[in-house]
């Protein structure tokens, strides 16, 4: 890495993608940085960076890899708006998010096993609009007992959370966006609460065991987009949502040809409603398709595992070309 970056007192934004041990790297010269993005190139080999980057003055937005995940600063930082990725372990105290008041994004890697309380403090972010969870090294995760009504985007993934745990995040008034990964949650039935999710227009689930999903359009009265991954157990897609008007794509990746049949009946339904309307179409995209059960239960277990690698090296492709997101994102096949 050429330490004559530390000699541009100037420079306002810097990516790196490099490898090895950053601690000698003097990020604190770099005091009008504003956007730090630091990646490793080779996923064996994670990064090691110093633990006082948070300290730079002007920093706003932090987006470094999960493994060099960096603890909350020991002064209130006012002016960090983006911080990805922070490490929340059970060995340690009780966060206090108090300390990023006006953060604004923020991804959270859990490692241990954490008390339900244990993240009570994100009630203090006001400016909260996009949370995500990811859990490494843990055998059980509680959401938080509160969650900011401003939040617009949640992300769940390795949580494995019971279905029923869903009533809280319906709750949460302006939530635009929920991408459910990797088996964030377990079980195989979801029945939604009566109140549904009301804001809701972007819905992903993958890979997940969800056999039945026992909603309706009411359930998501404003659902845009659906995104279904490697959701191998479900064979049908509530055919209630062809009264979804506002629901113009359903996307199936590694699914079974009976779930493409029943969103491409709902497709259908919606288009004969359609006649003297406004509303949108609804287009069926599918990707990976699979007709029938695999009779080798080892054949199955070698497809998830190909399919997984394969989908870490797009996310790992999507990374590089864009390290960073701090508006809004209005895709939910990145990310």
């Amino acid at each position: 890495m050429p330490r004559e970056i530390t000699d541009l007192v100037h420079l306002r934004y810097l990516a790196l993608s490099t490898i090895g041990s950053l601690y000698k790297f003097q990020f604190f010269k770099l005091k009008n940085l504003v956007t730090l993005i630091v990646t490793s190139w080779m996923e064996k080999c994670p990064l090691q960076l110093p633990c006082d980057i948070l300290d730079l003055p002007q920093l706003r937005h932090l987006h470094v890899d999960k493994r060099c995940s960096q603890y909350l600063p020991c002064l209130v930082k006012k002016d960090l708006q983006t911080l990805y990725w922070l490490k929340v372990a059970s060995s340690d105290e009780n966060p206090n998010f108090g300390m990023v008041p006006n953060i604004r994004e923020l991804g959270i890697f859990i490692e241990g096993q954490l008390a339900p309380s244990y993240l009570g403090s994100l009630v203090y972010l006001h400016q909260l609009e996009k949370l995500k969870f990811e859990v490494g090294r843990v055998e059980g995760f509680y959401l938080p007992t509160g969650f900011r009504p401003n939040l617009k985007k949640l992300t769940l993934r390795y949580t494995y959370l019971p279905w029923k745990e869903m009533d809280t995040i319906s709750k949460l008034p302006r939530l635009e966006v929920l991408k459910l990964k990797d088996f964030a949650f377990c079980g195989p039935t979801w029945e939604p609460s009566k109140q549904g999710f009301r804001k809701l227009k972007a819905l992903l689930i993958s890979y997940s065991n969800l056999e039945h999903w026992n909603a309706s359009s009411n359930h998501f009265p404003v659902l845009e987009r659906l995104v279904l991954r490697y959701c191998w157990e479900l064979k049908q897609i509530p055919t209630n949502f062809a009264k979804i008007g506002t629901l113009n794509l359903i996307v199936l990746e590694c699914c079974y040809s009976s779930l493409v049949t029943s969103a491409m009946h709902i497709s259908s339904a919606k288009s004969k409603t359609l006649k003297g309307k406004t509303d949108c179409p609804l287009r069926v995209r599918k990707v990976g398709t699979k007709v029938e059960l695999p009779n080798n239960e080892s054949f199955e277990e070698e497809s998830v595992e190909s399919s997984k690698k394969k989908l870490q090296a797009v996310h790992k492709y999507i990374h590089f070309s864009s390290p960073i997101q701090i508006g809004v994102h209005h895709s939910l096949l990145v990310d």
